[in-house]
């Protein structure tokens, strides 16, 4: 290990070693902090001593030997006596009789025996005779826990050590107390040489664990491991060893779980070595693994409790041990060794510790959030401050986008209990908008918490409104009695002020948003609409809400016309800042009117703002209901490939915190599975919702998708029973708009399917009847679609003509090009011109991205063809000469120009060509041309071999 970045060290070392060989010794002193491998560097001297055939001495002072006199000392001899080997014949050390005290002699070749009275001289006798003929290296690890007297003897030993074949090499633990002894500092003052050893870098790293795993360690891995390690030797290792344990290979996807190893024996170590620190040592220690990345002088001395100079003298030290960066002062030594200095907190210290800083910060005037996460940990609150600082955090959070924060934060002030009456309340009230963001089961309970303790209805009116009606399932949530109560309290006398007035018509508007399916409500909702009259007032945000949700009932109703519809949404939409915020009142509401009218101008790029500004502050639920009014404006167009995208999208991010998709949300998903002929996935959105059978709507499509599912396997009958079972769930709730689910239309072809013409025309005519009320073209269109499709001969075609006419005054290009595809398809259209409307829609459909009519148009025109084939196919020479240059990619005014005709005789032969080979446009003309000129090769062939 100690070869890894410390080649320069080991040089240093090897070239003292040498110079001892040649008779000057000298003193080497090897410092560095907690685990930065000194232990490792000895080791590899020793292992060099032997390699260079040098004698060597060695001891380990410890902790537990520290008032042991002379214990190093004995530790010296006791190597020397057994790991000294034999000398070459006739040596010195073989031949000559050590003296001993008292005239007594030792043989040669064996260290004597030591006394604790003697041991000092014994030393000097032993070092004079193993340095006789050979250089010796001596080696002390951990020289700052070694007893005095042996530190005594050995500066008398170093203190001759130039004139003698010995390297001494100590090492020492940077920063320890203990070096600091008189004695101490007396013998390192007289090195010759002092290495220090720092931290490992990545590269050093990656090979430490490329040698320990004996593979090549992936990058991500390498990095989070320095990270959590700092380099730090030790600390290296035993995240080795804990990963091995743990089966986890040195991989990319293995670096999350490195950043979490905990090793129990590691952080139980360092715990220890932290108790024996000096007092303000380790206070401080604890200050700064609390405060974490926050370096703040002052604040981090108070929460130690130290003056300026004792905390001063602590950063020192621990600067020396590793833990900062003496050059920046930061936090150094990795994550790991921070994570086991607030381990080694006692709890209840840890607490005090964490509160106590969290008001330090603020009051130096650090950002709340600073402050709030130091009491994110904490499991009790004792202080009114403490909720002060999580509430100001959590304002802080909302405003850059951050909920989940915001609610982190709110969470934790709810646990002081201290927190009642109205300070409680505006914690839950301040959660439930957090959370609307993110998780609207947890928001809806948060208020209904809230409400009771609130005094004045209009304080509840204020929290109740504070959620969308987009977000409130009835079902699961009892709104509509305590909305009742509420308003009833808002009509009371003297509550007429304006922010009450506001309040009452948010309020208002939240009811008819919730409770449209209720035929009652509807009633009252529609005497609202005819009270506002031809121009009903917009200028407030209440008056706003309550207008979008009373124009909604009567979109559904199918009770007041588009055009009327469309212009006052318009009109409401264009006082509205486009922002995510929309979506927590009744505006998606006027929305949907707006794409039902098909008058969606505007509105594209209204709802890409939204987008935009909901995607900074970080709502999923906001985002997932902007896609979903997107994918509703873009199917409003036609444009079914960017509608199922937004779905998509939109389904994405209803994860499940935030408990599904809101109903409008799910059954906009659904309508767009649907008109991107996808039933399946419709079925699969609806039936996950948790509340697809209590609301009608929801339960009248799940009852659509399954009846298409049915059409397609040929079941008319069981089709035909789930359109009628849709039909009935809307008719119950009075939702009579078929532009919500055409399902007449739909069990009029069924009827027409199982030969039932009576019953067919029946339910076309009222999709027919309700469509022309409504006024849209595009709903309108569909119903004469399904109708001109169930009328028998000459007066189904005129229908479907009709049907074209209507939708080509609309925008919608799905639509149109259905009903081009029934019109072209139609027995009673003559062959030529149904190739032209084929292509039409052909175009279309490529242009909308609906591919599965795509396929049936083009197979359509491949049948037509395939059956008409004539020699009139074949390709005259101005046809193909036109038709190269296509392919090449030239355009009409330029194959014009170099043919020399003009552009209308340039589209004829186009024309010409497409019919001929039976493709619908240009986009098909390569593939066609060259699948024609084999076609010709080989007839050709043919006749030749003939």
């Amino acid at each position: 290990m100690v070869s890894l970045e410390r080649r320069t060290e080991l040089a240093t070392a090897a070239a003292a070693l040498r110079q001892a060989v040649n008779g000057n010794g000298s003193l080497l002193v090897v410092r560095g902090p907690l685990g930065m491998g000194k232990s490792s560097f000895l080791e590899a001297l020793a292992r060099l001593a032997q390699e260079e055939r040098t004698g060597l001495l060695r001891a380990q002072a410890s902790a537990t030997e520290e008032d042991l006199a002379l214990g190093v000392v004995r530790q010296l001899a006791d190597s020397g006596r057994c790991g000294v080997p034999a000398g070459p014949t006739g040596s010195r050390a073989t031949t000559a009789m050590v003296a001993k005290p008292g005239g007594k002699t030792t043989p040669a070749g064996q260290a004597p025996r030591t006394t604790p009275e003697h041991t000092r001289k014994d030393l000097k006798s032993l070092l004079d005779t193993l340095s006789a003929d050979r250089a010796l290296l001596v080696l002390v690890d951990d020289l700052h826990m070694a007893d005095t007297e042996s530190l005594r003897a050995l500066a008398q030993e170093v203190a001759r050590r130039h004139s003698r074949r010995l390297l001494f090499v100590f090492s020492i633990l940077s920063g320890d107390a203990r070096a600091e002894r008189p004695a101490m500092k007396s013998l390192l003052g007289t090195a010759d040489r002092t290495t220090v050893l720092s931290a490992l870098g990545p590269i050093g790293t990656q090979a430490l664990i490329a040698d320990a795993f004996e593979t090549t360690a992936e990058e991500e891995f390498v990095s989070a491991l320095h990270e959590r390690s700092g380099g730090n030797p030790l600390l290296t290792q035993s995240l080795m060893d804990e990963a091995r344990f743990r089966g986890l290979s040195p991989t990319a996807a293995n670096a999350g779980a490195v950043l979490a190893l905990r090793p129990d024996h590691l952080y139980q170590r360092l715990a220890g070595f932290l108790r024996s620190q000096p007092d303000h040592v380790r206070r401080t220690a604890n200050a700064l693994a609390v405060l974490g990345g926050t370096v703040d002088l002052p604040v981090t001395a108070q929460l130690a409790g130290l003056d300026a100079h004792r905390y001063a003298e602590a950063l020192h030290v621990l600067g020396l041990l590793g833990f900062l960066d003496e050059r920046s002062g930061a936090r150094a030594g990795g994550t790991l060794l921070w994570d086991a200095v607030v381990d080694s907190i006692p709890t209840e210290e840890l607490t005090a510790m964490r509160s106590m800083a969290a008001e330090l910060l603020h009051r130096a005037g650090h950002p709340a959030e600073v402050a709030a996460e130091q009491l994110l940990s904490v499991p009790t609150l004792h202080t009114p401050e403490a909720v002060h600082i999580l509430r100001k955090a959590a304002d802080s959070a909302l405003l850059r986008g951050a909920p989940r924060d915001a609610a982190r934060y709110l969470r934790q002030a709810l646990l002081d209990s201290s927190s009642v009456g109205s300070v409680r309340t505006g914690l839950l009230t301040d959660l439930a908008s957090a959370e609307r963001s993110f998780a609207t089961m947890s928001a809806l309970r948060h208020v209904a918490e809230a409400l009771p303790l609130l005094d004045t209805a209009r304080d509840r009116a204020a929290v109740v409104t504070r959620l969308g009606p987009l977000l409130i399932e009835p079902a699961e949530f009892t709104i509509d009695s305590l909305m009742r109560d509420v308003a009833d309290a808002l009509d009371a006398p003297g509550a007429g002020d304006p922010l009450t007035s506001e309040l009452a018509l948010r309020l208002e508007a939240h009811t008819y948003a919730l409770a449209s399916p209720d035929p009652s409500y509807i009633r009252d909702a529609m005497r609202r609409f005819k009270e506002f009259g031809p121009r009903p007032p917009l200028r407030t945000a209440g008056q706003r809400a309550l207008v979008a949700s009373v124009a909604h009932i009567a979109f559904v109703t199918n009770s007041t016309s588009a055009d009327r519809l469309a212009a006052l949404c318009t009109q409401l939409l264009e006082r509205e800042r486009p922002g995510p915020e929309h979506v927590h009142t009744t505006l998606p509401l006027a929305v949907n009117v707006l794409a039902a009218t098909g008058r969606t101008e505007g509105m594209a790029d209204w709802l890409r703002l939204a987008s935009r500004r909901a995607h900074r502050q970080g709502g999923e639920v906001e985002r997932a209901v902007i896609r979903a009014e997107q994918a509703m404006i873009a199917l409003a167009v036609g444009n079914v490939a960017d509608a199922k995208q937004e779905m998509l999208r939109a389904d994405v991010l209803a994860g499940p915190e935030a408990s599904g998709l809101p109903a409008l949300c799910t059954a906009i998903l659904a309508i767009v599975a649907l008109h991107s002929e996808e039933p399946e996935l419709a079925e699969e959105f609806l039936t996950r919702h948790r509340l697809s059978r209590a609301n009608q709507y929801l339960a009248a499509l799940l009852h659509m998708a399954r009846g298409l599912l049915s059409a397609r396997r040929h079941e008319a009958r069981g089709a035909l029973s789930h359109f009628r079972t849709a039909g009935q769930r809307m008719e119950r709730i009075g939702w009579l708009n078929p532009v919500l689910l055409p399902w007449s239309s739909c069990a009029a072809l069924m009827h027409h399917r199982l030969g039932e013409h009576d019953q067919a025309l029946t339910a076309a005519r009222l999709e027919v009847e309700r469509a022309r009320k409504w006024g849209a073209p595009a709903a309108e269109g569909h119903a004469l679609v399904a109708l001109g499709r169930v009328i028998p001969g000459r007066r189904g075609a005129e229908v479907l003509e009709e049907a074209v006419s209507v939708l080509e005054r609309g925008a919608n290009s799905h639509e149109l090009c259905r009903a081009l595809y029934a019109l072209g398809s139609h027995a009673k259209t003559s062959r030529i011109r149904s190739t032209d409307i084929l292509k039409r829609a052909y175009d279309l459909g490529m242009e909308c991205g609906a591919d599965w009519m795509v396929q049936k148009i083009s197979a359509k025109l491949q049948r037509e063809y395939t059956n008409t084939r004539t020699e009139k196919s074949r390709l005259t020479r101005s046809e193909l000469r036109v038709a190269r240059l296509a392919t090449e990619g030239s355009s009409n005014t330029e194959i014009s120009e170099q043919l020399g005709i003009s552009s209308r005789m340039t589209e004829k032969h186009l024309t010409n060509c497409y019919r001929k080979l039976g493709i619908p446009g240009r986009r098909s003309l390569p593939e066609a041309l060259d699948k024609w000129f084999g076609q010709q090769a080989g007839a050709s062939e043919a006749q030749t071999g003939g």
